[in-house]
């Protein structure tokens, strides 16, 4: 995951834990609501929200593949898992399905008939291109593959696919949609400020992610999620590495070196570590264990070792 944009003062919502931090808060509650109205269009109003899993664990995030969703329930018991994604892992699609499923269980009690079950409904926002279509809104149901007609309305996927938002085709897009996706990917605050006043929900959104980004225990979460990610992603590109090297004796000490070199230097970015001279030459001179052990020291430590 990147680090932040230096002309940005606000958190990126597309970390997952600043995502759950801002739509989960109990005081942004409209602004959730806001938010699953534009994605949902439902036929009712969505008059009340209840977040079933608002806490963040710290626990969460040491699990392999940890999904920080929310889990809401709407006045009539429909339930919705909304989920910030911004790295591509493998089984997305399925994994989908099986969360879907988990929750539609989950709610027939004993004594309850299969009539009683309400719909759970998923949305899933992400920041790299999943879907074979170029649109940005996908939704999937239950239908008959001649006709078309529902076999029920249990199950309703929805994928927001951000990258796909500056495509021209998707100007026809609900603009209620556009505008969320926008808000969610913007880079700099400038662009959230002229998203704001073309969107009063979207100006409430900004004011709720500034109030958030000046919280210092949230930067410090979303740091260390961001720091979750990368040494996440490397353990996975080190295991695909593996697989692929099974079988063959390639002398690639140098290369590994380097590809560690970078590792470190990227965890300093992300800390807010300086790397000076004095530390440029101890990379250049280190053995390839020396540098496991400093990337390791660093996401122990959070700082350069004495």
């Amino acid at each position: 995951m990147p680090a932040p944009s230096p002309q940005r003062r606000t958190l990126d919502p597309k970390n997952d834990v600043v995502f759950k931090l801002l739509f989960a808060a109990e005081k942004n509650r409209d602004v959730l609501i806001a938010l699953l109205t534009a994605v949902l269009e439902p036929k009712f109003p969505i008059t009340s929200a209840d977040v079933l899993n608002p806490e963040l664990e710290r626990d969460e995030w040491d699990e392999k593949g940890t999904v920080l969703d929310i889990r809401v329930r709407f006045a009539d018991g429909t339930q919705v898992d909304v989920e910030m994604q911004a790295a591509r892992h493998r089984g997305l699609r399925e994994r989908t399905l099986y969360y879907w499923a988990r929750l539609y269980a989950g709610e027939l009690k004993s004594g309850r008939r299969y009539s009683d079950l309400m719909p759970v409904l998923g949305v899933f926002i992400l920041d790299f291109d999943e879907l074979p279509t170029e649109r940005l809104h996908s939704i999937f149901e239950v239908r008959e593959r001649h006709e078309g007609y529902s076999l029920c309305r249990a199950l309703e996927l929805h994928f927001l696919e951000l990258p796909k938002r500056t495509n021209p085709a998707n100007e026809l897009e609900a603009r209620a949609v556009l505008n969320w996706c926008k808000f969610l990917a913007a880079t700099t605050d400038e662009e959230l400020e002229e998203l704001s006043m073309t969107d009063p929900n979207i100006a409430r959104a900004k004011q709720a992610l500034e109030d958030l980004s000046a919280d210092p225990k949230a930067r410090e979460l979303a740091q260390d999620r961001e720091m979750w990610h990368f040494f996440y992603d490397r353990e996975m590109h080190l295991e695909r590495e593996a697989a692929e090297a099974r079988g063959e004796a390639r002398g690639e000490a140098r290369g590994e070196a380097k590809g560690l070199v970078t590792a470190v230097r990227t965890a300093c970015e992300l800390l807010g570590v300086e790397l000076t001279a004095a530390r440029e030459a101890r990379l250049a001179k280190a053995s390839t264990a020396e540098l496991e052990a400093l990337l390791d020291s660093l996401k122990r430590d959070r700082r350069w070792p004495e």
